[in-house]
């Protein structure tokens, strides 16, 4: 399971919102670096987790040659049940599709049918494939809905509440980060009181005054301000968007579906909290190798 951080905002800096923009695979921004929507998957076939353990076991007998690191690790997330993340449903897919051709049930000494079987096999490839068509699907039915053709109002969501989003860096390698609805309430605040209104542009680029906000709202169903229909199930603390759209070419793209959502563009800080631990954790390492170093002297 990667580390979760949280991202915050600082009312007195530059930190926050500064454009909505018109994409085609909603995302949400930080410092120009695209962050991806992560969910999280354990319900795929208990006998991809059995293949995974046949794989090992079949592994040992030829002294553990087949097979990379990547593979090993593959089957012991599988026999583990762990979650897997979108990113990693696509890579399985994509080795077991490739890697099928070399599999041979009736050669269990074959490295083809080894690693083949470490990744989940059969049952886990025939899962895969289901679960990426059903996640098109669904993200199809998650993007901005045209609310009033006629009005040519459009809506959807800017911030999910606390929904896991990938990212990679140097730094930290691989890891996830969410806004809760405290920071989303602080972001959306901010937008407003920096009039960034009409601050759109075109997949991260090309500005555009061709759309006007329409409506911006904050789920709290205590309050009765409910999620959109398709979005029933987002938390409370979402943060939605509604635009109308002045410009024809714009509006066009939008009803060809080139336009399927929102992404926010902007500055976030890792919560100081979580920067600590990391530091933390770094000095209590440096400090076992020290002494590990000092005693062998």
């Amino acid at each position: 399971m990667l580390p979760i951080y949280k991202l915050v905002i600082n009312e007195e800096d530059e930190t926050g919102v500064e454009f909505v923009s018109l994409v085609t695979n909603p995302a949400i921004e930080k410092d120009f670096l695209y962050f991806n929507r992560h969910e999280f998957f354990n319900d795929y076939p208990q006998s991809a987790s059995q293949n995974a353990q046949r794989g090992i076991n079949l592994n040992a007998k030829v002294n553990n040659d087949c097979a990379t690191l990547v593979g090993k690790n593959r089957s012991r997330q599988l026999i583990a049940r762990e979650n897997l993340s979108i990113e990693t449903i696509k890579r399985t897919y994509s080795y077991l599709s490739r890697a099928k051709e070399y599999y041979n049930p009736n050669d269990t000494k074959a490295c083809g049918t080894i690693s083949y079987l470490l990744w989940g096999g059969d049952e886990m490839l025939r899962w895969t494939e289901r679960k990426l068509e059903e996640l098109e699907l669904s993200k199809a039915r998650k993007k901005f809905a045209i609310q009033d053709e006629e009005k040519r109002i459009i809506t959807g969501p800017a911030m999910i509440a606390d929904l896991p989003i990938y990212r990679y860096d140097d730094a930290r390698g691989e890891y996830y980060v969410v806004f809760d609805k405290a920071t989303i309430f602080q972001i959306a605040k901010k937008w407003a009181m920096g009039d960034k209104y009409d601050s759109v542009n075109i997949h991260h680029d090309k500005a555009t005054n061709g759309l006007s906000l329409f409506e911006s709202f904050i789920i709290d169903r205590e309050r009765g301000m409910l999620p959109p229909k398709g979005y029933e199930e987002v938390a409370d603390g979402s943060w939605f968007l509604s635009y109308i759209v002045n410009d024809e070419t714009i509006w066009q793209k939008v009803k060809d579906g080139e336009f399927k959502g929102f992404s926010v563009e902007g500055y976030f800080d890792f919560d100081e909290s979580q920067e600590q631990k990391i530091v933390n954790a770094l000095m209590s390492k440096l400090k076992s190798i020290a002494g590990k170093w000092n005693g062998k002297n």
